[in-house]
């Protein structure tokens, strides 16, 4: 593996289990912390309710003949200076202790929650008021005030329940501000919103119940607090008055005591100990069983392994002893026999299953298949980094010189806190000790996948590290290899101060730090737009042609793989289907799957090869019939009158398709969001049926215009089932109609889902599943325009046709109006009517179906232009 690489959080395709229901109780089984906690907390919880009966000696009366005893038969933990019995006295004080501290923690919890919630959600002066006031208690020891208003409120149970009351309200209303701030600007809480559900319903029953496993963590941490100080004020004489037991008074009485009769303090105080540790355990137990984790639930799965179990090329399971060594490779070739990838579970199916290609020094494979089909997984195998829990059962995977791999998430391979100089000196410091030591045991470049050769002369060996100059020039020759302009800036940026592309770019330099002979590509141009995913495709051939790389890509794209790739493989359910010239077996298939694949691909029509004569004709010229919805000299501002839409115009007639399309950050999504009310307009107006929409739109016009965002993931209530979803934004709607679990269910048949859905969580379904999902939850609100934001990126291009096909069905039976933002013009040119062309922010362009083939602008010619063809 090329040195400073970062894996990516989540591992996708064949990596993930099959959706399995996971409970809080399944999970809590998996904790230690909460198994050893709610063991040691209940056995002191059953100790102090059962006081009275455990208890030998009645823990007020008082024996002054048969003070100070030690420990003894007949008094467990010996007696105080009155004669009391310490064991009695300590069962009941747990019972006094515990009680008043979990009676405290309640007005906290409540007013810090409530607190949180509004402030967080609210924002704008209700925020500033109450952190203010957060601040200023914060602001004071929390000891020194508690015991403070203890003090002034007087002692007892009374006056330590106000003060906590008063005081510790804050580390909630702190730590839930934080996270409601977080979530009020997600998609299934803007989804709640847009759908006309009021404030008060969106808080308590989309954002209270995923903030509130924090809370209840928080709440034992705070019970844990309280009853310290609890016992620390009985100490002071301030708490629990006598003659009641509580520790902290005990601890007090056997101060004078402390090194003759250790036991007066060390077991109440032990006891004390005992209970902080069970309620700590509790709530660190209490966080995992709580988490809503992704499908597969172990998160364990996705870390990867540093070493595979294919040993040097030897087959997994082969004799350990000493293995015929295997005849080294050519550097830059990939050999692959019979590659099997298993789960550790016994009886699992395998994820991988007898793979086998070669691909030559300075050839170029592409590995294509729906998600699931074991591409990604495959590459892994090679590179020798499977997740915990995977391993190579059988088969070799092997490589010629050195590695590299360029991720599909430029974002999780890049550190966001490190500068991008940094990581790529890291990268290069790292890529330079890996060749002295190779250098320094004899190794050559050709290592078997998780090779353990070259383990010798090196070991223990310090590398000489690289100087500040050395590194930086090569940092600097990097980010002009893959054609980054002003490379001192680059390196001082942060990977967010950059563009997808330039990211994807930083990515691929890290790979090429050691100098490798092998790239591995997994979907690098994944979301990208056209333009830069052009850019991102031409470097990777001139790579591959100046320094005779030797390419395996990985990708759904068929047309990028046919544009890079001289070999195709075809997988399906971890087993190779297809595999061979890419002009033939793109257009001649063999197996059926691979003319499902090839079909399913979207093909816009040729170029024209006149120029069309420049100009920006008038929408309305190009759309018959009243329009549905009208955007004129639509302008949007973000901080200090920065215009990021500026003067757009459009209109769309009723039941009418419009595509928006540009490069990312021209300002597509953001115009969305304005047409759904999701963000106020600086300029300009929006009209629905001829009359202007005003700033804050009533429910039956939010409702009227709903968004199906970009990651159909974000849209969905992650604590909801998708019947709930469905059925309380059904419950909204004045119209007649089935509401309920049964309009959900059939809302799931509208959009070609069974109805076992229902009953699922967003985690538990494929990405087609929730892309549909997510679709039937804006058409609950029943409304008459669907803005859909890139309703099928990233997906499989057989799950893209059937989004597709979905969405002309739901035009055609319910009469919608469709505005689509995409990268993806195949996508536009299928499904809308005309077109709408923005860059920074401006329109350039607008259309009908003609700008496929003659687009008046040049920006519009080089989108155009852009789109990988699957035959060129």
């Amino acid at each position: 593996m090329t040195a400073g690489q970062h894996v990516p959080h989540t591992l996708h395709g064949q990596l993930a289990p099959a959706p399995t229901r996971s409970t809080f109780w399944g999970r809590a089984k998996g904790s230690g912390s909460f198994i050893a906690g709610t063991l040691i907390l209940a056995l002191i919880v059953i100790a102090a309710i059962a006081a009275p009966w455990l208890a030998p000696h009645v823990p007020t009366a008082q024996n002054l003949t048969g003070g100070l005893l030690p420990p003894s038969a007949e008094h467990w933990f010996g007696t105080d200076q009155l004669g009391r019995d310490v064991f009695s006295r300590v069962l009941f004080a747990a019972r006094t202790d515990l009680a008043l501290a979990f009676t405290a923690a309640l007005a906290p919890f409540v007013i810090g929650v409530t607190a949180g919630l509004v402030s967080g959600y609210v924002g704008r002066r209700t925020d500033w008021v109450i952190s203010r006031v957060v601040d200023t208690v914060i602001a004071f020891p929390f000891y020194v005030i508690i015991i403070a208003l203890a003090f002034a409120l007087g002692a007892g149970p009374a006056g330590i329940i106000a003060a906590f009351a008063l005081v510790g309200w804050v580390g909630y209303a702190r730590v839930i501000r934080a996270l409601t701030a977080s979530m009020r600007d997600q998609e299934w809480v803007r989804a709640a919103r847009g759908s006309g559900l009021s404030h008060i319903r969106v808080l308590l029953r989309h954002v209270l119940p995923n903030v509130l496993p924090q809370a209840l963590v928080l709440f034992m941490n705070e019970v844990l607090l309280i009853m310290v100080a609890i016992v620390t004020l009985g100490y002071l004489g301030l708490g629990i008055q006598p003659p009641t037991p509580d520790w902290g008074t005990m601890i007090a009485d056997a101060q004078p005591f402390v090194t003759t009769k250790w036991w007066l303090a060390a077991l109440p105080g032990l006891a004390v100990v005992l209970t902080g540790v069970g309620l700590s355990l509790t709530a660190d137990g209490l966080g995992d069983a709580l988490r809503v984790r992704d499908a597969g639930g172990d998160r364990s799965a996705s870390r990867p392994r540093r070493r595979s179990q294919c040993r040097g090329g030897v087959p997994a399971g082969a004799p350990r002893g000493n293995p015929a060594p295997l005849a080294p490779l050519p550097t830059g070739a990939v050999r692959v026999q019979g590659l099997a990838v298993s789960t550790v579970s016994a009886g699992s199916r395998p994820l991988v299953a007898g793979v086998s290609f070669a691909v030559a020094p300075g050839g170029t494979l592409g590995i294509v298949g729906e998600s699931g089909s074991g591409k990604s997984l495959t590459l892994r195998a090679i590179l020798g980094l499977l997740p915990a829990g995977v391993s190579v059962t059988a088969g070799t995977a092997r490589h010629g010189g050195r590695i590299g791999m360029v991720f599909q998430d430029p974002l999780t391979a890049l550190d966001p806190l490190t500068r991008v100089g940094t990581q790529l000196g890291e990268a290069v410091q790292a890529a330079a000790g890996h060749a002295a030591r190779q250098q320094a045991d004899g190794v050559g470049g050709d290592v078997g996948v998780g090779s353990e050769r070259g383990a010798g002369a090196s070991r223990g060996r310090r590398i000489r590290a690289l100087t500040a100059g050395e590194r930086a020039a090569r940092v600097r020759e990097l980010l002009e290899q893959v054609r980054l302009p002003d490379p001192a800036r680059i390196a001082r940026a942060y990977p967010h101060e950059l563009s997808g592309g330039q990211r994807q770019r930083i990515v691929i330099a890290m790979a090429l730090a050691a100098r490798p002979a092998v790239l591995l590509c997994d979907e690098p141009t994944t979301a990208l737009d056209v333009t830069v995913q052009r850019e991102v495709l031409d470097l990777l051939r001139e790579l591959r042609d100046t320094s005779g790389l030797t390419l395996i890509f990985v990708s759904h794209d068929l047309a990028v793989v046919a544009s890079m790739c001289d070999q195709i493989l075809v997988m399906r359910d971890g087993a190779v289907v297809e595999a061979g010239p890419a002009r033939d077996v793109l257009r001649a298939p063999g197996d059926p799957y691979t003319q499902r694949l090839v079909d399913s691909v979207l093909q816009l029509p040729p170029l024209a090869t006149a120029v069309a004569p420049a100009g920006l004709p008038e929408v309305a010229e190009m759309l018959a019939g009243p329009a549905a919805l009208q955007a004129c000299d639509v302008t949007i501002s973000y901080g200090h009158g920065r215009a990021t839409v500026a003067g757009v115009s459009f209109d769309v007639p009723e039941g009418g398709a419009l595509g928006i399309v540009g490069e990312s950050g021209s300002g597509k999504t953001t115009l969305a969001r304005a047409l759904v009310g999701q963000l106020p307009i600086s300029g300009g107006s929006i009209m629905l049926d001829g009359a202007e929409l005003p700033a804050r739109r009533p429910r039956e016009l939010l409702r009227a215009i709903q968004l199906v965002p970009q990651d159909p993931t974000s849209s969905l209530n992650p604590r909801m089932r998708i019947a709930d979803t469905l059925a309380e934004v059904l419950a909204q709607s004045p119209r007649t109609g089935e509401t309920g679990e049964a309009g959900a269910r059939e809302l799931l048949a509208r959009v070609q889902l069974d109805a076992s859905i229902a009953s699922r969580y967003p985690h538990e379904l494929s990405g087609g599943q929730r892309q549909r999902v997510a679709i039937a939850r804006a058409l609950a609100a029943r409304p008459r325009i669907l803005v859909a934001d890139e309703p099928t990126s990233a997906l499989d291009v057989s799950v893209q046709a059937e989004i597709i096909d979905l969405l002309h069905r739901l035009r055609t039976e319910l009469g919608l109006t469709l505005i689509l933002i995409s990268h993806d013009l195949a996508v536009v040119h299928e499904l809308c009517d005309s077109v709408l062309v923005m860059r920074a922010g401006r329109v350039v362009e607008t259309g009908g179906r003609e700008f496929f083939t003659a687009p008046h602008s040049q920006y519009g010619r080089e989108l155009v232009s852009a789109v990988p063809r699957l035959h060129q």
